[in-house]
C-alpha cells in the first residue's frame, strides 16, 4: 500500500517567542503595555521573517482560577483589544498550539457556556479573519516576502480553523 507523504501547511516552531500577558495587565486593561512589546517584531525585515509563525500567546496568573481563560471577561476584553489593534497576529502566532484558537474564541465568541465551551458567531469570526489575513498580507507586502510563502501560511491558518471547528 502506497502512502502519500503528509504535506503539512503549518510551519514548525523553530525560534519560539512567548507573548506573555500578565494578570496585572489583564486586570488593568493595559493593552498599551502589550502592544509596546510587539513593535520589535516588525522593526526589520529580518526580524519579521525570523519570527513568522513563532509566537505563542500566554495569559499568565490564572493557574489557580478554576475558570478557563475564555470564561474570564477581562481576558476576553483584553484579547479583543489586542486583535483589533494588532492585526499581525495571523502572521506571527504559531499554527501548532492553541494561541489562534484562544484569541478567536475570545474575539468571536457569542456565548460563553463555562468550562471553555464557546458558541462562535460566524460573522465575528469572518471579521477577525479578514483583519488577520489583512495583517498577514500587509507584512508580506511591506517586506516583499515571497508570494508562495504567503499562500502556505494562509492555507495553514485555514487548516487550524478547520481543525478547531471555526471554519
Amino acid at each position: 500500500m502506497s502512502q502519500r507523504p503528509r504535506h503539512d501547511l503549518r510551519p514548525g516552531v523553530t525560534e519560539p517567542v512567548v507573548l506573555m500577558i500578565s494578570r496585572r495587565e489583564v486586570e488593568a486593561a493595559d493593552l498599551p503595555s502589550v502592544l509596546s512589546r510587539l513593535k520589535v517584531f516588525l522593526a526589520t525585515r529580518e526580524d519579521a521573517w525570523r519570527y513568522r509563525g513563532q509566537m505563542t500567546l500566554v495569559v499568565d496568573g490564572y493557574n489557580d482560577d478554576p475558570r478557563e481563560l475564555v470564561d474570564i471577561p477581562e481576558v476576553r476584553a483584553l484579547l479583543r483589544g489586542l486583535e483589533a489593534a494588532w492585526p499581525y497576529w495571523a502572521y506571527f502566532f504559531n499554527q501548532v498550539d492553541d494561541s489562534i484558537k484562544l484569541l478567536l474564541s475570545c474575539v468571536a465568541g457569542h456565548r460563553f457556556l463555562g468550562r471553555g465551551a464557546v458558541e462562535m458567531d460566524a460573522d465575528l469570526v469572518a471579521r477577525a479573519l479578514a483583519r488577520g489575513f489583512g495583517g498577514m498580507n500587509a507584512v508580506f507586502d511591506r517586506f516583499g516576502f515571497p508570494e508562495d510563502d504567503l499562500e502556505k501560511m494562509s492555507n495553514g491558518l485555514v487548516e487550524v480553523l478547520e481543525q478547531a471547528g471555526m471554519a
